[in-house]
């Protein structure tokens, strides 16, 4: 056992030890004994006479496990196990030093007291005492009960024959204990039998996801409104807390008193998430840079939206167009706004501080229609200042990784303790708020495994054999005290609804709760059951087409000539006729309706941002050799391109994330890895173009546009080449990919074919040739190529296309000669896009579906 421990990281083990501590204490174990190290005894010596046989088995069932020597996580257990006794001991001792205790000791302490010499009065008589309603009593409630009953107090338990006269009923396994009790067994009498004889009307029904049982229960409340002076008869339990939104959103409106009587866990408030963001924000941050996925984060939280939405609008709207993945902290400040509070530069000494000021100022700013986040705000500042002055007491806070861990942990823990007017309106409650109440309308959700009765989430130091050889309580503890509340529930209702979750999802599974499996089995009472549930339709897929209407036709007119709007003016690229060559309909989703995915930052250097990188990086190249040679490129222009290369990398990744310029580039992670395929890349670029050397720059990165008349329209192509290079007579028109582009075309035909295998690539590097043609009238050959990723790396790559196949086969060496075909192809299809009998349909080589964008529009 480590003797330093962060108290981020001991606050799960102590929490966890005082909750056992607390069992202990309530059950009166021997903390001593129970703590003691059995692991070298052969045999339970006389010191354990007051265990039953099969309390014995228990222990040694779990000592007997323990080797000689054990190691590993056993030997770990042990360390901690043998300290546990003076552990128990010395904070039992400080406590009672302060005039302090937890519940468990109190009770305990108590309980010893009236074992031995009794609490009431000389003048008291234990007549006047009642007890009522208990269930599961701790071995110190039951010694304090038996010692008032002992002097006269009366006892008196909500039970059914049902389940207290079945042994196999879990909900009556406590009275049918304390039935054989030396002392309360005088206060039982013969069970009634409201459950089976009263008249009940038991509606079961499966539901379809959790928000649909609520949606269901306010359908159900606005087809039979209760009277005004009987709603409150009527309950509305919820064992998952995290439903009660749902269904506060789902009662009719006709219901004006609701009354809340349950607890709300904070994990599930939107402010829980907002602060969980801010700690997040701090923890990511690089010096005085914090990472845009916690800042657009913070700035689309319904909070901040509804304090200072124009300014977080705008400011979220820079970062994704500008693709910033750092942002500076001065760049989100704007004085006298709330973001200058969220984003400050805290130090993790002063993360509660920082969190107080938060909640203390989105506190003040709720109204009075907000009276859920008022109470959210005011549990959190109270947590946050209780964890404050702890943490300031130590002297020893935690770094922000620590903060968020404790944090998390004391959150989860805690609940809003809505309480209200129980004699008025509707009563929606958990399941332990309905203890001794009766209702004659009952609904019950989320009856599912998981749910009902709830899994045990919290853990124990305590193992389960030693917890069952000393009679602590157990998972079946729980479940018996659980059984007990749904029976109990509906003992005397007159009208009982229940619902559970027919589907698996992240909250629950699927399965019914056991409790509700055996009413329906066990219980012989009629029940009607019901499942929601769509029935299964198998829709024809049928085709997608857009006819071109008057409108279409319009949007259409932004490629002619003097055709629109200057405004609206556009040319119409290589890619968007390779859109409407492969399929219409997507040339019309993408280019005519411009339907667009959200824009994201884009943090992981995929392919498209990639491409950028290496484009901008050989633009860049190219651009200072021209520059420096008039245009010429030499071979010694090449000399020291590698020192070149990297500080122009630098520059692509200080665009491209918005860095300062001031400031070195850090490489790590994917980005070492872009950078250095990004060198091989431009290093077999300049091996290749060195060995062409001497050629001429003509054009890069320089747009090309052509009018090109289709019957009485004129329609304006146009694209910006990567590079146009010259010599000895031969023009090259150069593309650089960094795809699997093929280089090779089966004919210029096959350039236009919709459904055939085609080269996409090919096709815009032709109509570059042809747009440079017809732009520069120029006299000389002109070869167009790729630069690709999958054959510039080839020992045997040549620049240029190849034509044909097999023994037909030959390289594209002036694409003039084929400009007659293309051209007469091009109008052809030209005059296809503005034929207004010719719909935008889909395509019928599915392979072109696989990554298209609208494939789930065409259900493909």
């Amino acid at each position: 056992m480590k003797s330093e421990e962060p108290f981020d990281r001991f606050y799960f083990w102590g929490d966890m030890l005082l909750r056992d501590f607390d069992e202990v204490d309530k059950y009166m174990v021997n903390a001593q004994l129970m703590f003691k190290d059995l692991s070298k005894l052969k045999e339970l010596d006389e010191t354990f006479d007051f265990l039953t046989e099969e309390q014995k088995e228990f222990l040694k069932g779990f000592w007997v496990s323990f080797e000689e020597k054990p190691a590993g996580s056993k030997e770990e257990f042990l360390k901690v196990w043998r300290k546990l006794p003076k552990v128990y001991a010395a904070f039992v001792k400080s406590l009672k030093k302060e005039k302090l205790g937890y519940e468990g000791m109190i009770h305990k302490e108590v309980a010893e007291k009236v074992m031995a010499k009794g609490i009431l009065g000389k003048n008291e008589k234990g007549d006047q005492y009642i007890f009522a309603g208990f269930n599961a009593l701790t071995k110190a409630e039951e010694n304090i009960i038996s010692y008032f009953v002992g002097e006269g107090a009366n006892c008196y338990w909500d039970i059914d024959a049902y389940y207290m006269d079945d042994k196999w009923q879990e909900a009556g396994q406590f009275f049918r204990q304390y039935k054989n009790h030396p002392v309360l067994s005088r206060t039982f009498e013969e069970a009634p039998a409201n459950f089976k004889s009263a008249e009940k009307e038991i509606k079961l029904t499966g539901v379809p996801q959790r928000i649909g049982q609520a949606k269901l229960v306010g359908q159900a409340l606005s087809e039979n409104l209760p009277p005004a002076d009987q709603v409150e008869k009527t309950v509305i339990v919820l064992p998952d807390e995290s439903m009660l939104l749902p269904i506060l959103h789902s009662l009719p409106p006709e219901l004006s008193d609701v009354n809340v009587t349950m607890g709300y866990p904070l994990r599930n408030t939107p402010l829980y998430n907002l602060l969980d963001l801010l700690i997040d924000m701090q923890l990511q941050r690089k010096g005085n840079y914090f990472s845009h996925r916690q800042v657009t984060a913070i700035l689309a939280h319904a909070y901040i939206l509804a304090l200072e939405k124009e300014e977080a609008q705008k400011i979220r709207y820079s970062i994704i167009t500008a693709n910033r993945i750092y942002i500076e902290q001065e760049e989100l400040q704007r004085e006298g706004t709330l973001l200058q509070d969220l984003f400050q530069l805290v130090p993790p000494e002063e993360a509660s501080v920082y969190l107080l000021q938060i909640v203390k100022t989105l506190g003040a700013s709720f109204n009075d229609s907000q009276s859920f986040d008022r109470e959210y705000a005011f549990h959190f500042h109270r947590h946050l200042s209780r964890l404050h002055e702890v943490l300031h007491d130590t002297g020893k806070h935690p770094d922000w990784r620590g903060f968020q861990k404790l944090f998390r942990q004391v959150v989860i823990s805690q609940k809003i303790p809505f309480t209200g007017e129980p004699l008025k309106g509707l009563q929606v409650m958990g399941v332990l708020e309905t203890r001794n109440l009766d209702f004659e309308n009952v609904f019950v959700l989320s009856l599912n495994e998981g749910m009902l009765p709830s899994a045990a989430r919290q853990g124990s130091y305590i193992p389960h054999s030693i917890r069952r050889a000393y009679q602590l309580p157990t998972h079946d503890h729980q479940d018996a005290m659980y059984a007990y509340l749904f029976y109990r529930l509906q003992q005397r209702a007159k009208k009982i609804s229940l619902y559970y979750n027919t589907e698996p999802d992240i909250i629950g599974n699927g399965e019914m709760s056991r409790f509700v499996q055996q009413l329906v089995y066990e219980s012989g009472l009629p029940i009607a059951h019901h499942v929601l549930h769509n029935a299964v339709q198998i829709n024809a897929i049928e085709p997608v087409t857009v006819e071109k209407s008057a409108e279409t036709m319009e949007l259409l007119r932004k490629y002619i000539k003097d055709g629109s709007d200057p405004e609206q003016k556009r040319e119409l690229s290589p890619s968007a006729l390779n859109d409407f060559i492969e399929c219409k309909l997507r040339f019309y989703f993408k280019h005519l309706a411009r339907l667009r995915e959200a824009d994201e930052v884009e943090e992981d250097l995929d392919a498209r941002v990639f491409g950028n990188l290496l484009h901008d990086v050989v633009f860049w190249f190219y651009q200072e050799l021209a520059k420096e040679g008039d245009g010429l490129i030499e071979k010694a222009a090449f000399k020291d391109w590698e020192h070149r290369i990297d500080r122009l990398i630098d520059k692509a990744f200080i665009a491209l994330y918005r860095l300062p310029l001031d400031k070195k580039v850090t490489y790590e992670g994917q980005r070492i890895v872009v950078r250095t395929i990004v060198k091989e890349f431009m290093a077999r670029i300049i091996q290749h173009d060195r060995a062409h050397a001497p050629f001429t720059i003509e054009a890069l990165e320089e747009k090309f546009t052509v009018p090109v008349a289709v019957g009485q329209l004129e329609v304006m192509l146009g694209g910006k080449i990567d590079r146009v290079d010259s010599k000895s007579g031969t023009i090259r028109i150069i593309d650089y990919k960094t795809g699997k582009d093929e280089l090779g075309v089966e004919s210029i035909a096959s350039l236009f074919d919709r459904e055939g295998k085609r080269n996409k690539a090919a096709f815009q590097t032709m109509l570059y040739a042809y747009l440079y043609y017809k732009d520069r009238k120029v006299e000389a050959r002109l070869t167009p190529g790729l630069m690709n990723r999958k054959n510039l790396f080839e020992s045997t790559y040549t620049f240029g296309h190849s034509l044909g196949r097999g023994k037909d086969k030959r390289t594209i060496d002036d694409a003039r000669q084929y400009f007659d075909d293309f051209e007469f192809l091009l109008n052809e299809t030209l005059a296809d896009l503005y034929n207004s009998e010719s719909p935008f349909d889909q395509t019928t080589n599915l392979k072109t579906c696989n990554w298209c964008s609208y494939k789930e529009i065409c259900r493909r």
